[in-house]
């Protein structure tokens, strides 16, 4: 091995000073690359673990990470954490088990420790920083949230119903992206129904940028926000109906052959309608009263006489006659009821008035073959009958009401052709993924066939050819070399190097360093 390595140094040295130059710097070049590629092949994929972390939660987890001797990186100014990709959701679970991170607000974890002699304020306002702290953490659950602040002011109770105030509630949102309307909303109910007595009219929601998402006055109050939702309804409705009736008819012409598009006129007005209907003729005897009544009175009339009949008055006396009075009376009382219908109608919010919808289909195609071998293809419509069936079924799916002059209107017109003629192209390997999960380990595999083809094979060369040449080199000069060097007087003798020629001194030196002059050699041949 020494010997190899004296034939490597006299080698280079033998060399002159640019190729000297040269090969240090490819040496340099080739052994500095092999390094990066080494280096960054087997460096730590490091992958965040948790962004936009308060700074209280933050330094809670890397003095977690320290204890448990995991590498961790930090990002964003000491908001992010990054630790090895394959320690990510460990580090998570672990850190979630012990209540971290926190969010940088107080929850209800406040109570976990119940210390004596804490006043009833104390508690009150305790249990609404907790309140608002929890909210606070809720609302960051939303994917275009980044960070909130929920302040939520309870008034004090008063002994006197008039003079209570309802609680109230702001929110401060730092948000990724925009919010949708929907969202908003959802953020002030969340708000209001996790405080008792707090109505959603009383929640008001700003962004970081002072923007009021949400200023707490009731949608009667705000006519721009009342149109916005009726226009997101209409156009929620036709999207719908268009949808609707678009998928059934391509699914009879064909993928992309069929265009619908429906056009809804709604009526927003919200109608109230209160009626009291008579019936005449729906006459029920509501009650019936008989009233009889009868009296019988008998009386014995009397006669005064003014005069005495002489002839009769040998009789002695006078005589009468009894008289009967009899009477009978009826009273009869029916009330009728008129039958009558109270009806209390209140109109629904949206109704549609009227419908109209276009519908544009797709010819057929066919291919023809001219006269010179050239193949075309030529359009043909569809025919009215099959217009008049298609427009049937799209009456059927919208729910076509003449009542109401709804519009219907299919026509047949030719789509671009070659989008006809274009072909699904398979899908392609995904190599993204296939470089994500054996990346690394191809890398190894070429810094390793690399090392073996630029330093282990020529050092393996290296150390074969000089004994290859050593032996060879006696048959050498047994045969032609020795020919033409001149004869000795004896055996192992040469004359003088100053009486020998250039050529003669090239043998002798030859002979003497067979090895010395085995590497100019080589090194010529090189060159």
């Amino acid at each position: 091995m020494n010997q190899f390595l004296q034939q490597i140094i006299g080698i280079i040295k033998d060399l002159p000073l640019a190729k000297k130059i040269v090969m240090g710097a490819v040496v340099l070049v080739v052994m500095g690359g092999l390094m990066g590629m080494l280096l960054w092949a087997n460096r730590i994929d490091y992958q965040p673990a948790y962004t936009h972390l308060a700074p209280e939660d933050a330094a809670e987890i890397v003095e977690r990470l320290k204890e448990q001797k995991i590498p961790y990186q930090l990002m964003a100014n000491g908001t992010g954490i990054m630790v090895p990709a394959d320690k990510v959701y460990e580090v998570r679970l672990a850190m979630a088990g012990s209540g971290i991170p926190k969010g940088g607000d107080v929850g209800f974890e406040l109570f976990d420790e119940t210390k004596f002699g804490t006043t009833e304020f104390v508690q009150k306002l305790n249990y609404q920083r907790a309140l608002q702290g929890e909210l606070a953490r809720t609302i960051q659950q939303f994917r275009e949230v980044e960070d909130a602040r929920v302040m939520i002011v309870m008034p004090k109770d008063s002994v006197f119903i008039e003079e209570s105030k309802p609680p109230s509630a702001s929110v401060l949102l730092k948000t990724r992206s925009r919010l949708s309307r929907d969202k908003v909303a959802a953020v002030v109910h969340l708000v209001s129904s996790a405080v008792e007595g707090l109505a959603p009219n009383r929640v008001t929601v700003v962004d970081s940028t002072g923007q009021v998402l949400a200023s707490g006055i009731p949608e009667e109050e705000e006519p721009a926000t009342l149109a916005n939702k009726q226009l997101e309804y209409k156009l929620t409705y036709e999207r719908n109906l268009a949808r609707r009736i678009q998928t059934m008819l391509e699914r009879i012409v064909g993928s992309g052959k069929a265009i619908v598009r429906v056009s809804a006129d709604m009526d927003f007005n919200q109608v109230k309608i209160n009626e009291e209907i008579y019936d005449p003729e729906g006459q029920v005897i509501r009650s019936r009263q008989n009233i009889t009544e009868s009296s019988n009175k008998n009386s014995t009339p009397t006669t005064l006489a003014s005069s005495v009949n002489p002839i009769t008055a040998g009789g002695g006396g006078t005589t009468g006659r009894q008289v009967s009075d009899l009477s009978e009376r009826k009273d009869e009382t029916v009330n009728y009821e008129i039958n009558r219908t109270v009806r209390h109608t209140l109109l629904p919010v949206g109704r549609v008035k009227r419908l109209s919808v276009a519908a544009v289909l797709d010819g057929r195609y066919v291919t023809e073959t001219t006269e010179d071998g050239a193949t075309t293809r030529k359009y043909v419509a569809r025919s009215s009958e099959e217009l008049e069936q298609f427009a049937k079924i799209v009456k059927k799916a919208m729910g076509f009401n003449a009542d109401r002059e709804d519009q219907v209107s299919v026509e047949s017109f030719p789509f671009d052709y070659m989008s006809d003629m274009e072909r699904a192209q398979p899908p392609g390997y995904d190599w993204e993924i296939f470089l994500k999960q054996y990346g690394r380990s191809l890398v190894n595999i070429l810094l390793v066939v690399l090392v073996f083809l630029f330093i282990v094979r020529p050092i393996i060369k290296g150390l074969k050819q000089p004994h290859e040449a050593v032996e060879e080199q006696p048959a050498l000069l047994e045969t032609e070399d020795r020919k033409a060097l001149p004869e000795p007087a004896a055996r192992g003798e040469l004359p003088e190097p100053e009486e020998m020629s250039l050529k003669d001194q090239a043998y002798f030196q030859a002979r003497k360093d067979v090895e010395k002059t085995t590497g100019f050699i080589r090194t010529w041949i090189n060159e």
